[in-house]
């Protein structure tokens, strides 16, 4: 019993870091958005250094749980690119070619059911983020699925990812809602004591 409840907090804390290498990543590629309305994030703080901290994250969670960790971050990547499908990305691929290469890389990784249960829970975060910030995104005329397609069709769609999401795999998608607030908790904490620290040098 004890090897069971340690190995789900293994993985638990895998998916945690996993969460964490996505959203320092995310806020990496949003920083001149966030130093423009003065929001205060951990990727502004860390600067340049953004980046080796988020492949250090990235690493441990491979460590603690190798195939939940990456398919995660697939298919993160995957949703991220399909915001702007048919934007050039820095490969020269338009953006929806990059996210069937991720679901596929993913899907080498993983396997096709971890693959779509790993879509499928990052949709629901990503649905769930836009619902949330809808108000905040339309004064500041961000990109934002609500703006676009409307509340209603798009909080359906957010349960329907929810609801694959556990009809795939129950465990893994309870460890995806405990760790999305434990993120959350770290990132504040960890902005926290670097704006502490800034203060007392200044001091």
């Amino acid at each position: 019993m004890f090897g069971v409840w340690s190995s789900l907090l293994v993985e638990t804390l895998g998916i945690v870091l996993a969460g964490l290498t996505i959203k320092l990543m995310d806020d990496w590629l949003d920083i001149e958005y966030d130093q423009c309305i003065g929001r205060h994030t951990l990727a502004i703080r860390l600067g340049r250094a953004c980046l080796p901290y988020a492949l250090v994250s990235l690493a441990l969670a491979m460590a603690l749980a190798p195939e939940v960790a990456l398919t995660l971050f697939f298919a993160a990547y995957a949703i991220g690119m399909g915001h702007d499908l048919r934007e050039r990305m820095p490969t020269q691929l338009p953006g929806w070619l990059e996210s069937i290469l991720a679901v596929l890389l993913s899907v080498l990784v993983g396997g096709f059911w971890l693959t779509v249960w790993a879509v499928c829970a990052m949709g629901m975060i990503q649905l769930l983020d836009d619902l949330m910030d809808v108000q905040k995104d339309r004064r500041s005329g961000q990109n934002n699925l609500v703006l676009r397609y409307g509340l209603v069709e798009v909080t359906i769609l957010m349960f329907i990812c929810l609801l694959a999401a556990v009809l795939l795999s129950p465990l893994r998608t309870v460890e995806v809602m405990l760790a999305m607030p434990l993120v959350h908790i770290v990132l504040s904490l960890l902005t926290g004591l670097e704006l502490r620290g800034r203060k007392e040098e200044s001091g």
